[in-house]
């Protein structure tokens, strides 16, 4: 993945672009999903490092940026080598998080994607949430008129749903699914969420919404189980199921953490080009 470049307007909204290569699309040639999700997080970096408030400039402050949630709903996926652009800005302080909301368009201004994601920052020695109105005031807010509403409904656990549990899967944490926070990316709980899913069920449809939180933090050699379930027990073999992710991590009294969980809508695969 390559941006090109990085610039903030007199609106305070971040422009970026970034090409689809061949190794961020799947067999199909249509991007990958966990593309838009490091779109997201690369677009959201940027800015903040030309506000001189990006992880890096955190840690030095004793603090460090997570993301506890996003929720993004797909137009079409795009394919190689096309070029997405990008727009991001962040949004008033809800209660301890700082919303993002990245949008993408192709070259045409159409609809690519769009994401609203709730970013947190912790202080690192104590691992607990600091407020955000200081760090909204150094990113800088747009005006009204750009904004959205950032308010997300809250969303069933995987338990509440009554979802059926269809597959699990015991994923190994490789050494590069670690971030210079030193946990596991983001973006790698998404990963594994997929890879439990059958390959023709994979080739037959791609999400158009997810909805995910990060509840907690893993690290290498945490042992992380996943689920995905539905209320369906044929929906593997639908075109357009509601699939509910949880992933566990079993601790070593035995006892099961939930670190991560969400919500898919999928459409037949023709539906996004």
């Amino acid at each position: 993945m390559k941006n090109e470049h990085t610039t903030i307007d007199e609106n305070n909204i971040a422009h970026s672009s970034f090409i689809t290569y061949s190794y961020e699309t799947d067999c199909f040639s249509q991007a990958r999903l966990a593309f838009y999700f490091e779109i997201v997080q690369e677009a959201g970096g940027n800015h903040a490092a030309i506000r001189k408030c990006s992880i890096a400039d955190l840690q030095a402050e004793g603090k460090t940026w997570v993301i506890t949630r996003s929720k993004i709903h797909v137009d079409r996926y795009t394919q190689w080598p096309e070029q997405i652009e990008v727009e991001t800005w962040a949004q008033d302080p809800i209660r301890l998080h700082l919303p993002r909301v990245v949008q993408a368009f192709d070259k045409d201004h159409t609809p690519v994607f769009q994401a609203k994601t709730y970013w947190a920052i912790l202080d690192l020695e104590s691992g607990r949430p600091c407020r955000p109105g200081d760090m909204a005031q150094r990113i800088a807010l747009p005006p009204e008129i750009r904004k959205k509403d950032m308010m997300l409904s809250r969303r069933s656990t995987y338990e509440e749903s009554g979802c059926i549990t269809l597959v699990s899967y015991k994923p190994k944490i490789q050494y590069l699914d670690t971030d210079r926070n030193l946990h596991v990316n983001n973006i790698s709980y998404l990963n594994w969420a997929l890879e439990s899913l059958p390959t023709e069920f994979r080739n037959r449809a791609k999400i158009s919404d997810a909805d995910v939180s990060w509840i907690r933090q893993t690290f290498g050699g945490d042992e992380l189980i996943v689920y995905t379930g539905s209320l369906d027990a044929e929906a593997l073999f639908c075109d357009t199921p509601v699939l509910y992710h949880k992933i566990e991590r079993k601790e070593t009294d035995g006892k099961l953490t939930i670190v991560w969980e969400g919500t898919t809508t999928w459409m037949r695969r023709e539906s996004f080009i």
